[in-house]
Protein backbone atom coordinates (compact mmCIF):
# COMPACT_ATOMS: atom_id res chain seq x y z
CA UNK A 1 0.00 0.00 0.00
CA UNK A 2 0.95 3.48 -1.05
CA UNK A 3 1.61 6.49 1.33
CA UNK A 4 -1.53 8.03 -1.03
CA UNK A 5 -4.06 5.03 -0.34
CA UNK A 6 -2.75 4.83 3.50
CA UNK A 7 -3.87 8.27 3.82
CA UNK A 8 -6.83 7.77 2.50
CA UNK A 9 -7.55 4.88 4.33
CA UNK A 10 -6.33 6.91 7.60
CA UNK A 11 -9.25 9.89 6.40
CA UNK A 12 -11.83 7.24 6.12
CA UNK A 13 -11.85 5.17 9.27
CA UNK A 14 -10.39 8.65 11.15
CA UNK A 15 -8.11 6.51 13.19
CA UNK A 16 -6.85 7.59 16.47
CA UNK A 17 -3.46 8.54 16.44
CA UNK A 18 -2.26 5.51 18.22
CA UNK A 19 -4.20 3.42 14.91
CA UNK A 20 -2.58 5.42 12.57
CA UNK A 21 0.77 4.01 14.46
CA UNK A 22 -0.15 0.57 14.34
CA UNK A 23 -1.19 1.09 10.81
CA UNK A 24 2.19 2.43 9.92
CA UNK A 25 3.86 0.08 11.04
CA UNK A 26 1.90 -2.70 9.62
CA UNK A 27 2.29 -1.96 5.89
CA UNK A 28 6.01 -0.95 6.61
CA UNK A 29 5.40 3.26 5.50
CA UNK A 30 8.12 4.36 8.03
CA UNK A 31 11.45 3.69 6.75
CA UNK A 32 12.94 0.74 8.95
CA UNK A 33 16.58 1.03 10.72
CA UNK A 34 18.17 -0.94 8.08
CA UNK A 35 16.66 1.29 5.09
CA UNK A 36 17.93 4.35 6.96
CA UNK A 37 21.44 3.08 6.73
CA UNK A 38 20.91 2.10 3.44
CA UNK A 39 20.10 5.44 2.32
CA UNK A 40 22.58 7.40 4.71
CA UNK A 41 25.39 4.43 2.88
CA UNK A 42 24.52 5.76 -0.32
CA UNK A 43 24.19 9.40 0.54
CA UNK A 44 27.66 8.94 2.11
CA UNK A 45 28.95 7.08 -1.28
CA UNK A 46 27.68 9.44 -3.32
CA UNK A 47 29.03 12.70 -1.42
CA UNK A 48 32.70 10.67 -1.67
CA UNK A 49 32.30 10.40 -5.18
CA UNK A 50 31.53 13.92 -6.15
CA UNK A 51 34.51 15.28 -3.14
CA UNK A 52 37.04 13.18 -5.16
CA UNK A 53 35.66 14.45 -8.68
CA UNK A 54 35.69 18.13 -6.99
CA UNK A 55 39.22 17.51 -5.56
CA UNK A 56 40.91 15.98 -9.08
CA UNK A 57 40.16 19.68 -10.49
CA UNK A 58 41.28 21.36 -7.81
CA UNK A 59 44.35 19.49 -7.62
CA UNK A 60 44.95 20.80 -11.11
CA UNK A 61 44.10 23.94 -10.75
CA UNK A 62 46.05 24.48 -7.74
CA UNK A 63 49.51 22.24 -9.24
CA UNK A 64 48.92 23.92 -13.05
CA UNK A 65 52.87 25.00 -13.40
CA UNK A 66 53.71 21.97 -11.10
CA UNK A 67 52.31 19.59 -14.56
CA UNK A 68 53.00 19.26 -17.83
CA UNK A 69 50.60 19.37 -20.33
CA UNK A 70 51.18 15.52 -20.70
CA UNK A 71 50.93 14.79 -16.90
CA UNK A 72 47.67 16.73 -16.88
CA UNK A 73 45.89 14.65 -19.88
CA UNK A 74 47.77 11.18 -18.08
CA UNK A 75 46.06 12.10 -14.79
CA UNK A 76 42.57 12.75 -15.77
CA UNK A 77 42.58 9.73 -18.60
CA UNK A 78 43.95 7.48 -16.08
CA UNK A 79 41.23 8.26 -13.94
CA UNK A 80 38.73 7.87 -16.56
CA UNK A 81 40.41 4.63 -17.47
CA UNK A 82 40.16 2.90 -13.96
CA UNK A 83 36.39 4.36 -13.28
CA UNK A 84 35.79 2.54 -16.81
CA UNK A 85 37.62 -0.28 -15.76
CA UNK A 86 35.62 -1.04 -12.22
CA UNK A 87 32.26 -0.17 -13.71
CA UNK A 88 32.97 -3.04 -15.94
CA UNK A 89 34.55 -5.39 -13.29
CA UNK A 90 30.89 -4.42 -11.24
CA UNK A 91 28.52 -3.51 -13.85
CA UNK A 92 25.42 -1.89 -12.73
CA UNK A 93 23.04 -2.40 -10.72
CA UNK A 94 25.93 -2.82 -8.61
CA UNK A 95 26.83 -0.10 -6.62
CA UNK A 96 30.09 0.05 -7.02
CA UNK A 97 29.63 -0.26 -10.74
CA UNK A 98 26.88 2.71 -10.91
CA UNK A 99 29.11 5.16 -8.72
CA UNK A 100 31.91 4.23 -11.27
CA UNK A 101 30.24 5.45 -14.16
CA UNK A 102 29.20 8.41 -12.32
CA UNK A 103 32.73 9.01 -11.63
CA UNK A 104 33.74 8.50 -15.32
CA UNK A 105 30.78 11.05 -16.35
CA UNK A 106 32.29 13.71 -14.35
CA UNK A 107 35.83 12.91 -15.08
CA UNK A 108 34.56 13.00 -19.09
CA UNK A 109 33.89 16.61 -18.33
CA UNK A 110 36.91 17.42 -16.57
CA UNK A 111 38.58 16.28 -19.66
CA UNK A 112 37.03 18.57 -21.96
CA UNK A 113 37.30 21.50 -19.92
CA UNK A 114 41.56 20.43 -19.94
CA UNK A 115 41.38 20.23 -23.29
CA UNK A 116 39.60 23.36 -23.95
CA UNK A 117 41.77 25.33 -21.11
CA UNK A 118 45.07 23.40 -22.93
CA UNK A 119 44.35 24.58 -26.23
CA UNK A 120 42.23 27.53 -26.46
CA UNK A 121 39.90 25.80 -28.72
CA UNK A 122 37.71 29.03 -28.92
CA UNK A 123 34.80 26.86 -28.18
CA UNK A 124 31.78 28.70 -26.50
CA UNK A 125 31.05 26.97 -23.20
CA UNK A 126 27.44 26.09 -24.13
CA UNK A 127 29.68 23.55 -26.69
CA UNK A 128 31.77 22.16 -23.47
CA UNK A 129 28.59 21.25 -22.27
CA UNK A 130 27.01 19.76 -24.85
CA UNK A 131 29.62 17.78 -26.09
CA UNK A 132 30.49 16.53 -22.14
CA UNK A 133 26.40 15.96 -22.46
CA UNK A 134 26.78 13.74 -25.48
CA UNK A 135 30.30 11.98 -24.90
CA UNK A 136 29.06 11.02 -21.23
CA UNK A 137 25.60 9.54 -22.47
CA UNK A 138 27.21 5.83 -23.00
CA UNK A 139 28.24 5.83 -18.94
CA UNK A 140 24.58 7.32 -18.03
CA UNK A 141 23.06 4.63 -20.46
CA UNK A 142 25.23 1.98 -18.71
CA UNK A 143 24.77 2.68 -15.19
CA UNK A 144 20.85 2.33 -15.83
CA UNK A 145 20.90 4.83 -12.45
CA UNK A 146 18.61 8.44 -11.75
CA UNK A 147 21.35 9.81 -10.20
CA UNK A 148 23.22 9.31 -13.51
CA UNK A 149 20.09 10.43 -15.55
CA UNK A 150 20.00 13.34 -12.75
CA UNK A 151 23.33 14.57 -13.61
CA UNK A 152 23.44 14.14 -16.95
CA UNK A 153 20.05 16.45 -17.38
CA UNK A 154 21.70 19.11 -15.43
CA UNK A 155 24.45 19.48 -17.27
CA UNK A 156 21.72 19.38 -20.62
CA UNK A 157 20.32 22.81 -18.94
CA UNK A 158 23.40 24.14 -18.28
CA UNK A 159 24.11 23.79 -21.62
CA UNK A 160 20.60 25.29 -22.98
CA UNK A 161 20.77 28.17 -20.62
CA UNK A 162 24.12 29.14 -21.90
CA UNK A 163 23.13 28.69 -25.53
CA UNK A 164 20.13 31.08 -24.86
CA UNK A 165 21.32 33.34 -22.50
CA UNK A 166 25.01 34.51 -24.50
CA UNK A 167 23.64 34.06 -27.90
CA UNK A 168 26.90 32.96 -28.88
CA UNK A 169 26.26 33.30 -32.72
CA UNK A 170 28.94 30.05 -33.10
CA UNK A 171 28.53 26.31 -33.32
CA UNK A 172 26.98 23.79 -34.76
CA UNK A 173 23.65 24.60 -32.39
CA UNK A 174 23.00 27.90 -33.79
CA UNK A 175 23.71 26.88 -36.94
CA UNK A 176 21.08 24.32 -37.02
CA UNK A 177 18.34 26.16 -34.67
CA UNK A 178 19.35 30.00 -33.89
CA UNK A 179 21.14 30.77 -37.22
CA UNK A 180 17.85 30.33 -39.13
CA UNK A 181 16.99 34.04 -37.59
CA UNK A 182 14.98 32.63 -34.86
CA UNK A 183 14.44 35.08 -31.94
CA UNK A 184 15.64 34.40 -28.62
CA UNK A 185 11.85 34.20 -27.21
CA UNK A 186 11.90 31.12 -30.21
CA UNK A 187 15.17 30.28 -28.88
CA UNK A 188 14.40 29.41 -25.32
CA UNK A 189 11.25 27.85 -27.01
CA UNK A 190 13.30 25.01 -28.48
CA UNK A 191 14.76 24.47 -24.78
CA UNK A 192 11.24 24.56 -23.26
CA UNK A 193 10.41 21.94 -25.62
CA UNK A 194 13.70 19.95 -25.56
CA UNK A 195 12.45 19.62 -21.50
CA UNK A 196 8.64 18.83 -21.71
CA UNK A 197 9.87 16.05 -24.80
CA UNK A 198 11.86 14.55 -21.62
CA UNK A 199 9.20 14.71 -19.01
CA UNK A 200 6.97 13.31 -21.56
CA UNK A 201 9.31 10.68 -21.92
CA UNK A 202 9.32 9.76 -18.23
CA UNK A 203 5.58 9.50 -18.14
CA UNK A 204 5.64 7.44 -20.67
CA UNK A 205 8.77 5.30 -19.12
CA UNK A 206 6.23 5.09 -15.62
CA UNK A 207 4.03 2.44 -17.38
CA UNK A 208 7.07 0.33 -18.05
CA UNK A 209 9.47 -2.23 -16.82
CA UNK A 210 11.96 0.97 -16.85
CA UNK A 211 10.19 3.04 -14.57
CA UNK A 212 13.03 2.27 -11.61
CA UNK A 213 14.99 4.52 -13.19
CA UNK A 214 12.62 6.91 -14.17
CA UNK A 215 11.40 8.26 -10.45
CA UNK A 216 8.95 10.64 -10.07
CA UNK A 217 11.68 13.46 -9.05
CA UNK A 218 13.55 13.09 -12.46
CA UNK A 219 10.55 13.98 -14.25
CA UNK A 220 9.55 16.71 -11.86
CA UNK A 221 13.36 17.66 -12.36
CA UNK A 222 12.95 18.42 -16.37
CA UNK A 223 9.23 20.03 -15.93
CA UNK A 224 10.84 22.29 -13.96
CA UNK A 225 13.45 23.60 -16.27
CA UNK A 226 10.90 23.52 -19.14
CA UNK A 227 8.42 25.51 -17.01
CA UNK A 228 11.63 28.14 -16.29
CA UNK A 229 12.04 28.30 -20.18
CA UNK A 230 8.88 28.74 -20.92
CA UNK A 231 8.54 31.51 -18.17
CA UNK A 232 11.62 33.06 -19.72
CA UNK A 233 10.22 32.97 -23.20
CA UNK A 234 6.75 34.38 -22.13
CA UNK A 235 8.97 37.25 -19.60
CA UNK A 236 10.58 38.12 -22.83
CA UNK A 237 7.81 38.37 -25.34
CA UNK A 238 6.16 40.54 -22.45
CA UNK A 239 8.99 42.73 -22.10
CA UNK A 240 9.28 43.53 -26.10
CA UNK A 241 12.84 42.51 -25.93
CA UNK A 242 12.80 39.85 -29.02
CA UNK A 243 13.46 41.26 -32.67
CA UNK A 244 10.12 39.38 -34.11
CA UNK A 245 6.82 40.65 -34.71
CA UNK A 246 5.64 37.16 -34.52
CA UNK A 247 6.85 36.35 -30.91
CA UNK A 248 3.65 36.54 -29.50
CA UNK A 249 2.88 33.15 -30.96
CA UNK A 250 5.49 32.12 -28.56
CA UNK A 251 3.83 33.18 -25.77
CA UNK A 252 0.54 31.39 -27.25
CA UNK A 253 2.15 28.42 -27.27
CA UNK A 254 3.86 28.32 -23.93
CA UNK A 255 0.26 29.27 -22.64
CA UNK A 256 -1.36 26.07 -25.03
CA UNK A 257 1.29 23.95 -23.51
CA UNK A 258 0.22 24.54 -19.80
CA UNK A 259 -2.82 24.27 -20.69
CA UNK A 260 -2.28 20.72 -21.95
CA UNK A 261 0.34 19.47 -19.44
CA UNK A 262 -2.67 20.78 -16.59
CA UNK A 263 -4.95 18.68 -18.59
CA UNK A 264 -3.03 15.60 -18.04
CA UNK A 265 -2.28 16.03 -14.40
CA UNK A 266 -5.82 16.32 -13.58
CA UNK A 267 -6.68 13.75 -15.80
CA UNK A 268 -4.07 11.78 -14.24
CA UNK A 269 -5.03 12.65 -10.90
CA UNK A 270 -2.01 11.99 -9.27
CA UNK A 271 0.37 14.15 -8.73
CA UNK A 272 -0.02 17.89 -7.71
CA UNK A 273 3.10 19.16 -8.38
CA UNK A 274 2.86 20.26 -12.09
CA UNK A 275 -0.15 22.57 -11.15
CA UNK A 276 2.18 23.94 -8.20
CA UNK A 277 4.79 24.70 -10.89
CA UNK A 278 2.46 26.03 -13.84
CA UNK A 279 0.41 28.61 -11.27
CA UNK A 280 4.25 29.65 -10.32
CA UNK A 281 4.92 30.55 -13.58
CA UNK A 282 1.48 32.49 -14.40
CA UNK A 283 1.78 34.12 -11.39
CA UNK A 284 5.07 35.48 -12.63
CA UNK A 285 3.90 35.90 -15.77
CA UNK A 286 0.73 38.26 -14.90
CA UNK A 287 2.80 40.38 -12.32
CA UNK A 288 5.15 40.87 -15.16
CA UNK A 289 2.07 41.88 -17.61
CA UNK A 290 1.33 44.28 -15.03
CA UNK A 291 4.14 45.96 -14.31
CA UNK A 292 4.70 46.33 -18.34
CA UNK A 293 1.28 47.80 -18.48
CA UNK A 294 1.99 50.12 -15.59
CA UNK A 295 3.93 52.61 -13.97
CA UNK A 296 6.19 50.73 -11.84
CA UNK A 297 8.04 54.00 -10.44
CA UNK A 298 4.50 54.68 -8.89
CA UNK A 299 4.52 53.49 -5.43
CA UNK A 300 0.82 52.71 -5.64
CA UNK A 301 1.52 50.59 -8.34
CA UNK A 302 4.28 48.58 -6.71
CA UNK A 303 1.62 48.13 -3.68
CA UNK A 304 -1.33 46.90 -6.55
CA UNK A 305 1.56 44.75 -7.70
CA UNK A 306 2.37 43.46 -4.23
CA UNK A 307 -1.18 42.74 -3.60
CA UNK A 308 -1.86 40.65 -6.59
CA UNK A 309 1.17 38.55 -5.79
CA UNK A 310 -0.36 38.30 -2.06
CA UNK A 311 -3.86 37.73 -3.54
CA UNK A 312 -2.52 35.61 -6.72
CA UNK A 313 -0.21 33.31 -4.88
CA UNK A 314 -3.49 32.80 -2.22
CA UNK A 315 -5.81 31.57 -4.35
CA UNK A 316 -3.35 29.42 -6.17
CA UNK A 317 -2.81 27.72 -2.78
CA UNK A 318 -6.02 27.28 -1.75
CA UNK A 319 -7.18 25.56 -5.35
CA UNK A 320 -4.19 23.56 -5.19
CA UNK A 321 -5.17 22.51 -1.64
CA UNK A 322 -8.54 21.92 -2.74
CA UNK A 323 -7.84 19.64 -5.77
CA UNK A 324 -5.68 17.70 -3.22
CA UNK A 325 -8.08 16.74 -0.87
CA UNK A 326 -10.46 16.18 -3.44
CA UNK A 327 -7.94 13.32 -5.13
CA UNK A 328 -7.60 12.12 -1.78
CA UNK A 329 -11.46 11.86 -1.75
CA UNK A 330 -12.06 9.88 -4.55
CA UNK A 331 -9.16 7.40 -3.46
CA UNK A 332 -11.12 6.53 -0.51
CA UNK A 333 -14.25 5.85 -2.18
Amino acid sequence: MDRKLLDAFVAHHKLSLGAITEAFELVRARPTNEELRHFAITMLRLAGALSVAAGIVFFIAANWDAFDVFGRFVLVEGLLVIASGVAIWKPSPAALGRFALLFAFIMTGVLLALFGQTYQTGADVYELFLTWTLLGLPFVLASQWSVGWGAWLLVLNIALSLFCGWRPETGWLWIVFAGSSLSLAETVLIAMIANLSLWGLREYLERTRWSRIAPPWLGRLAFVCAVAFGTWAGMLVIFEESDAGSDALVLMFVLLAYAGVGFHTIRKRADVFPLAVLAGSLILLTTCALAKALDVDDLGTFFLLSIWLIASSTVSGRLLMKVVRSWNGETNA
